[in-house]
């Protein structure tokens, strides 16, 4: 036995050894391609948009994605020109958590900030101009005239959510407020997360007239909240024919907590069905009430609180092999222990 176990242990110590080069270099190959991934979103594709001059020799790059307007005020230098380069140093970001700043003497503000169409507004000296931001992606879908205000919520953690409505029906942008990274996106037509997700999100009655987000935000006295969506503009009308969902049907009794372990009526193969706690509280005498199981059974079923959890182990319910063994080994000793009083008994007649 021992030497078996020994044997064993040093089997599981060289597969160890052997393994271990292995594993850590399939974790060098994960943590390169997460890498790699980060590093396919350039500065380019992230930071580049639409150069507005501004004067005071500042440059705005204007941008409309995912995570809301943004104007990257960055320093070009007197004698920029459109068609010149513009990644130059930032100065300021106005976003959705900061609209108004100022750089180089000029007031800043994004206004109209929850709009389709938002504007950037830079005032000198009391003269305001105005300059027109890139649209939404929903504007550039449907036309700005016909997409909602947009709302935004916490969830939990830095994740926010921004609702909008279209005439497609309700939209919902999951977005990192900090690192502005854009998460999923639900509609009228995918309106939950995938299963498994961690966050809690949904869109109910995506298809009514009057919709609704449902969210989670741990930590908050209420870690429940519910959100109307924004009203589409006057005059738009939307695609699709409203549909309420089908409310559902209230069950008839509790479901039980437990497992049934009443035997089903002789003769029939169906499951027998274990009464609820409200069912057990019935007026004897009334069809369905609960009746004393005693046939065929070798544990007692108790009553009240203790039927609705945890039931005694029955031993042909249990599985359990040894339970089976030792019933076998006792009656195996008494039938030997049998066998040796008679022939003691033979003997001593036979003297």
């Amino acid at each position: 036995m021992r030497t078996a176990l020994r044997a064993s242990l040093a089997a599981a110590v060289l597969a160890g050894a052997l393994l271990a080069p292995a594993a850590g270099t399939a974790y060098a190959a994960a943590t390169a391609a997460q890498a790699a991934t980060v590093a396919q979103g350039s500065p380019a594709d992230r930071f580049s948009g639409t150069p507005v001059h501004i004067g005071e020799g500042l440059v705005a790059v204007l941008r409309h994605e995912a995570e809301g307007p943004e104007a990257w005020i960055r320093a070009v230098g007197p004698d920029w020109k459109p068609g010149d380069n513009y990644m130059y140093r930032v100065l300021t970001v106005l976003d959705r958590a900061n609209p108004v700043d100022s750089a180089n003497g000029l007031q800043l503000e994004i206004t109209r900030l929850n709009s389709a169409a938002p504007l950037l507004t830079v005032t000198k000296e009391g003269v305001a101009a105005s300059f027109p931001m890139p649209l939404s992606e929903a504007g550039r879908t449907h036309g700005a005239e016909c997409v909602s205000a947009t709302k935004r919520l916490g969830l939990h953690g830095t994740l926010v959510a921004d609702l909008t409505t279209t005439p497609d029906g309700p939209q919902v942008q999951l977005v990192d407020g900090i690192t502005k990274e854009p998460s999923t996106k639900l509609t009228r037509t995918a309106p939950a997360l995938a299963r498994g997700d961690r966050t809690v999100a949904r869109i109910v009655n995506p298809s009514a007239a009057r919709p609704s987000f449902s969210y989670e935000t741990p930590g908050q006295a209420d870690p429940f909240g519910t959100a109307l969506f924004p009203e589409l503009p006057a005059g738009c009308s939307f695609s699709y024919a409203f549909q309420d969902e089908a409310t559902a049907p209230k069950p008839e009794a509790t479901p039980a907590t437990g497992p049934s372990t009443a035997p089903s009526a002789p003769g029939s193969t169906a499951p027998s069905a274990q009464p609820s706690a409200t069912a057990a509280s019935a007026v004897p005498g009334t069809p369905g009430a609960p009746k004393a199981q005693t046939v065929g059974q070798t544990s007692v079923v108790p009553e009240g609180g203790v039927a609705a959890g945890a039931e005694p182990f029955a031993a042909e319910h249990t599985g359990d092999s040894t339970t089976a063994y030792a019933g076998a080994g006792l009656a195996a000793g008494a039938a030997g222990l049998a066998a040796a009083l008679m022939a003691r008994r033979r003997a001593r007649t036979r003297h």
